[in-house]
């Protein structure tokens, strides 16, 4: 009703501009009072449309964008919003016979279909300096798991305050979002980053830096019923000294320190050939451990369509009676954007977002394509602890096609390799002290 009225007088005040353009300079000075009243009706016809439009922005909007099919809700005076967000990924691996746990149980080669992850969620603004954030998984694995559910305070100067349900910030790839990898799977320095939980976090962010420290918990109920806490203190520093719009450079560092209580001094530490499906080849076993301290630096160049970035982890467990264990963990990757996009980078968060194709199929074009390429490993071992955990390499060559803003397709190559100083015996009776295999594995991502 707004909207048609608003064209209807804008089409009456142009007619009537241009009846009185068009007047004979003669006809104007003889019809001086018809003229008078003319302007005043022009005036009129004007005020009447301030006033529509004035109506039109009090009215709840709604707001659609080409980067995702639902709506964005907007109150009266644009103090509130409310999003809906989703991702859904759906993936194909194809891997071959490993070894895996400190047990090395076998497990033979195998075809999964599965879906990764099933999001949906909702966040917003209220009142311009809260933001909210509530998601769920279900991923179809376990019951329903909650993601997030928190709120952010955003009303001092560069300056954020997060209470509630949250990731705690903690490296380059682990503090993105799942949405934004270029590989399937994250590297094997995720086994270090530290679980969601219930705490408060707040960060600085200046014009090329920023800087996070919280405090959280994680909490829940053993067999027993028994009641366990594990205390997280959490710090990450990033900085992009330089970011132009050729060169992007990107360093960090993290700290993670966890304290644990008498009713979960169990720790350890494991990781899979870089796929889900797959079993854990590298693992340490269960030992009792009153704390521990993870460390991390990280570092990304980009140059237009070319990014590259690496991270470094290491993890140090206070055992309960015996000797302090250390293992760590790196990678190293390169992702090449064929049709010349680049990546989208977040000072305020330190990390960066996938690409957005240029052309999109549905405007006739053929999407983005990337190459990708990593080389990740772990070791798993402190001999010095009597911990034999073994060490694994991982190498693994992508493709990514994006064909919209929010749908994609990914396709990875894994090599994976394993040694380990202790010796196993495989399902032929054959001595062994290390394995190797390889997984193709393909997923298609819709995320909004």
């Amino acid at each position: 009703m707004t909207t048609k009225t608003v064209f209807s007088i804008s089409s009456v005040a142009l007619a009537i501009s241009v009846a009185l353009l068009c007047f004979p300079s003669n006809a104007m000075a003889a019809d001086s009072d018809k003229i008078i009243e003319l302007e005043r009706r022009l005036d009129a016809l004007e005020k009447e449309l301030i006033e529509a439009k004035d109506a039109a922005n009090k009215v709840d909007r709604i707001k659609f964008s080409k980067s995702s099919p639902t709506p964005e809700l907007i109150s009266k005076d644009g103090s509130s919003t409310l999003e809906f967000t989703g991702r859904f990924q759906a993936d194909y691996v194809s891997a071959d016979e490993l070894y895996t746990g400190n047990k090395f149980t076998y497990e033979d080669k195998f075809n999964d279909a599965s879906l990764r992850r099933i999001r949906f969620g909702i966040e917003g603004y209220f009142s311009n300096v809260w933001k909210y954030a509530l998601e769920f998984d279900f991923d179809g694995e376990s019951d329903v798991e909650i993601k997030d559910a928190n709120v952010s305070y955003r009303g001092w100067d560069n300056n954020e305050l997060t209470i509630g349900f949250q990731k705690f910030g903690f490296g380059l790839e682990a503090t993105g979002s799942s949405k934004n990898l270029a590989f399937l799977e994250r590297a094997s320095t995720d086994t270090f980053s530290p679980e969601r939980g219930i705490g408060i976090e707040w960060g600085y962010i200046a014009n090329y830096y920023n800087f996070k420290i919280g405090y959280g918990m994680n909490a829940g109920f053993d067999d027993d019923d028994q009641n366990f806490q594990q205390d997280i203190f959490n710090a990450r520093f990033t900085a992009a000294p330089i970011n132009n719009n050729v060169h992007l450079l990107h360093l960090g560092a993290s700290a993670l320190y966890t304290l644990n209580n008498d009713e979960v001094l169990e720790t350890r530490y494991r990781a899979r050939p870089s796929s889900k499906p797959a079993g854990r080849i590298i693992d340490t076993g269960k030992f009792d451990a009153d704390s521990t301290q993870h460390y991390g630096i990280e570092a990304a160049y980009q140059r237009n369509n070319l990014l590259l970035q690496a991270e470094y982890m290491i993890a140090k467990a206070d055992q309960v009676d015996d000797p302090t264990i250390t293992v760590d963990s790196y990678y190293a990757q390169a992702v090449y954007t064929l049709t010349g996009e680049s990546w989208q980078y977040s000072n305020k968060k330190g990390t960066f977002k996938a690409i957005s194709p240029a052309s999109a199929i549905s405007a006739g074009g053929y999407g983005a394509w990337e190459l990708a390429v990593r080389y990740d490993h772990a070791n798993f071992d402190d001999t010095d602890s009597d911990i034999i955990g073994g060490k694994k390499t991982d190498y693994i060559l992508g493709v990514n096609w994006y064909l919209e803003n929010n749908l994609k397709t990914q396709l990875n190559y894994v090599h994976t390799k394993a040694d380990y100083k202790e010796a196993y015996v495989d399902i032929d009776g054959v001595t062994r002290y290390d394995q190797d295999g390889n997984i193709i594995q393909a997923r298609v991502q819709f995320a909004f």
